[in-house]
Order: C-alpha cells, then sequence, then structure tokens
C-alpha cells in the first residue's frame, strides 16, 4: 500500500478541518481527504447514524461523493436504512467511542469486542465491499452518532498493520470536522432546551426509563403518588416536552439519564 512519507502538523491538520461556516466545509473536507489517501486510504463519513442523510457541502454536493471518490452505486446499501441497522461496523458504533478495526473475524480495539454475541462475519465483505475497515465513531452532543469509516484503496485488503501504526491525529481530525459540521447543519427545531431539573425529577425520569409506573416509583422514593406525578409533570414543562416518553428521550439527550441504575 502506498503512502506519502511527509505527515502533517497536528496542529496544522486540525486548523484545516475546523469547519466554522459553510463556506469552509468543502476545504476542510478536501483536507482530511487529502491526510486519509496519504495513508493509503479511503473515507466514509456520515455525521448521524439515525438518518445516514449526506453530508454536503455549502452547494449541496454531498461530500462521499464528490469529495470523498465513492460512487452512487457503492454509497447505495450504506445509505439504507433498513440495511445499515443490520450492518456490523454501523452497529458497533453505537457501543464503541474509540477507533476500532472491524473485518470477518470480529472487531479489535483498545477494548473487548463491542458486540461480543454477534459471532463470525464471514459475509462481511458482501455485505460492506471491502475486506476490513478502520472506524472511528464520533459520539455528539445530545447523542448523535456519527461515523467515518476507513478502507483500504484496495477492498480486498486487510488493515492489520494500517490499524497498529494509525497516526494518532488522525481520529481528533475527524472528529473537529464532523462536530463543526453538526454545529452549523444541525437542525435545532427538535432539540431539549437548555433546562435544569431538580434531583427529584431527575429520580422520577430515571425509574421511568427503567420502566417503573407512578405507583412502583412512589414506593421507591417514599412519596406520594401524587407528588410523583407533580415532579414529572415539572420536568416535561421544563424539557420542552409533550408526554413522559419524549420527556425521558430529552434528558436522555442531556445526560440527565445514564445507562446505570438509577
Amino acid at each position: 500500500m502506498h503512502r506519502f512519507d511527509r505527515a502533517p502538523d497536528p496542529r496544522a491538520l486540525i486548523d484545516l478541518v475546523t469547519v466554522r461556516d459553510r463556506a469552509a466545509i468543502l476545504p476542510a473536507a478536501l483536507g482530511l481527504a487529502r491526510e486519509v489517501r496519504r495513508l493509503g486510504l479511503r473515507l466514509m463519513l456520515w455525521d448521524d447514524l439515525s438518518s445516514l442523510a449526506p453530508m454536503v457541502d455549502a452547494s449541496g454536493a454531498a461530500l462521499n461523493s464528490a469529495v470523498f471518490g465513492w460512487d452512487e452505486d457503492t454509497l447505495a446499501p450504506w445509505q439504507c436504512r433498513e440495511r445499515a441497522l443490520h450492518n456490523p461496523v454501523l452497529r458497533a458504533c453505537r457501543m464503541e467511542s474509540e477507533p476500532f478495526l472491524i473485518d470477518g473475524s470480529g472487531v479489535r480495539g483498545i477494548w473487548a469486542d463491542p458486540l461480543p454475541a454477534r459471532g463470525s462475519q464471514g459475509d462481511f465483505a458482501a455485505r460492506t465491499g471491502f475486506a476490513a475497515a478502520i472506524v472511528v465513531p464520533v459520539h455528539l452532543p445530545f447523542g448523535q452518532i456519527g461515523a467515518a469509516v476507513l478502507s483500504a484503496a484496495d477492498p480486498a485488503a486487510g488493515l492489520d498493520d494500517v490499524f497498529d501504526t494509525l497516526p494518532d491525529t488522525l481520529a481528533p481530525a475527524i472528529r473537529r470536522f464532523v462536530r463543526g459540521y453538526v454545529g452549523l447543519c444541525r437542525d435545532t427545531r427538535y432539540l431539549p432546551p437548555a433546562c435544569q431539573l431538580s434531583p427529584r425529577e431527575v429520580e422520577c425520569l430515571s425509574w421511568i426509563a427503567q420502566g417503573k409506573t407512578d405507583y412502583e416509583i412512589s414506593i421507591i422514593l417514599g412519596c406520594s403518588h401524587a407528588g410523583v406525578r407533580y415532579h414529572i409533570t415539572r420536568a416535561c414543562e421544563r424539557l420542552n416536552a409533550v408526554n413522559r416518553a419524549q420527556s425521558v428521550f430529552r434528558a436522555s439527550q442531556l445526560g440527565y439519564i445514564g445507562p446505570g441504575a438509577p
């Protein structure tokens, strides 16, 4: 695999991929593409795995095709939401935050395989279009997840050696670019407001997230049933939520509710 020897200055690379306005999206994407090509790799990039909508420059041109050089036929399976739900690459991004290598034999990263029950993916190449990929998950505010998928110029090539020597600057550069892009292009109409919940409101929402009813929460917290309803109603008002389900979702987006027990 051919590589250029000269690596960019880390600070210069971060500055190059920092997006502060829409006009800067294309130059930043081109700079990121040059760095990826220097490593002998190709890049696919998404800012939101929940929609897989293409990232675009100021003129509306899709970056994956116009800048990163992928044709529409290759991108089509990745942009099909039904197929993406079963894509092992994108599934792993939901459970891992650090770069990892994935191929037909499994996932290799800094820590354990994020998909331990998945087993061998003997059809990995058929499902993804290449033998292996290095993936950089991009976890953003409000629970949004993006992903960068790096593959070899030769789709049949493995990436073990490349993964072991991947520059420490690449993942931060990818994350900086995606974060800047999202800050400019995200639809803010559906984001939760910047609010502060009381400890009791957080407790009630946390137990709702665990599947408890208002009556069960009142027993757990040692307060009245009416008191629980009051705190949930107040939380909905603060979060600008129309019901308890949306209030739990928005509280999770803001980090008030985590994966552990309340």
